[in-house]
């Protein structure tokens, strides 16, 4: 060969490597020199699909990738065997910077429920982290014992965790069972149940089931009739008419009502008054009565001084009463004695 091919055969070689630097120039040493923004999680299950590399994704939508996966004995002094996963997030994705350990937004969004989590892509068992805001009590943040190098994530059980242990749970009460005592038990309650049927007089029970429904339809029946006989209707206008006759009287009685409250404080200063004058009355009834008992000796004390001369008027008074009761009875016998005198001597003519 002439060194004319060997030198095209080098010009084609180092132009291949020439472009082959720019090519990784390009697509690849941008990546090298950014800085990351790199955030951890702890991780207390199997992580078994997860590569280096398995993408970050927040809702379905990609916001980093897996940068680095080891157990945290590795990078802390700790007995915690937890399973430390360190992934990059593109910066100010979610409005506030994730790797700024510093920042105390990412605190608020933790205390909001911001978690990460294992999930599986499909049936494949590739696995990725998954991003999104859960309950945070009943999603507590492992504990730690250590300080994190880079702002730290709690992580979330995945949903085949949680599956699998409901099934767990599932399958230990079951084996709690005592199958053989809960079939003893069914076969008791049958066999109870077809003495019963035996014994019941189902014929017996069907005749009184049918006689019951029989006077339950002949109640519906007279119910009925009650309700749409005319009396009722008017028993019910009549009610209604003594409700109106009712308000108007409360409406009528309102006024008086109303009238007599506000006239109840001047009675009541009447009746204040009325009491103080008897108070002041019951206040001199001691002075009164004194008095009156003075009284009542001055005329005791005259009645015995007196009580001989009162004796002689009274007889006076008899003898008085007994003239005038003498010429009463005398006047009614001979009335012209009172105008004329005595009656005129008998004549000795007439007596012979």
């Amino acid at each position: 060969m002439s060194k004319l091919g060997y030198f095209k055969i080098g010009l084609f070689v180092i132009s291949a490597i020439l472009i082959g630097i720019s090519g990784v120039i390009a697509l690849g040493l941008g990546s090298i020199f950014q800085k990351k923004n790199l955030a951890e999680t702890y991780i207390e299950e199997s992580v078994q699909g997860l590569d280096v590399g398995s993408p970050v994704k927040f809702r379905g939508v990609l916001i980093g990738k897996v940068e680095q996966i080891t157990l945290t004995s590795v990078e802390y002094l700790t007995r915690h065997r937890y399973v430390l996963v360190r992934f990059d997030i593109a910066p100010n994705i979610f409005g506030f910077p994730v790797g700024d350990q510093s920042n105390k937004a990412l605190e608020d969004e933790l205390q909001y429920g911001f978690r990460v989590r294992l999930a599986a892509q499909g049936l494949t068992g590739v696995a990725y982290i998954e991003a999104d805001y859960l309950d945070p009590e009943r999603n507590l943040p492992l504990k730690i014992d250590w300080r994190p190098k880079y702002p730290y994530i709690p992580s979330a059980p995945s949903r085949i965790t949680q599956l699998s242990e409901s099934v767990e749970r599932i399958l230990h009460n079951f084996e709690d069972l005592n199958i053989p005592q809960l079939t003893a038990s069914v076969e008791k309650s049958l066999t109870a149940m077809t003495k019963l049927a035996e014994g019941a007089n189902l014929e017996q029970i069907g005749r009184q089931a049918n006689a019951l429904l029989s006077e339950i339809r002949d109640t519906n029946r007279q119910l009925r009739v009650l309700v749409h006989a005319p009396e009722l209707k008017s028993a019910l206008a009549d009610a209604a008419a003594a409700t109106g006759t009712a308000r108007k009287l409360i409406a009528n009685a309102e006024k008086p009502v109303n009238q007599l409250l506000a006239d109840l404080p001047r009675v009541s200063e009447s009746i204040n008054h009325v009491a103080l004058r008897l108070d002041a009355v019951t206040a001199d009834l001691p002075q009164t009565s004194t008095q009156f008992q003075q009284t009542l000796r001055q005329l005791n004390r005259l009645i015995v001084t007196q009580q001989q001369q009162i004796q002689t008027t009274l007889e006076s008074l008899r003898a008085v009463t007994a003239d005038i009761q003498e010429f009463a009875s005398e006047s009614r016998k001979y009335p012209s004695q009172i105008f004329f005198g005595a009656p005129p001597p008998r004549s000795e003519v007439f007596e012979q």
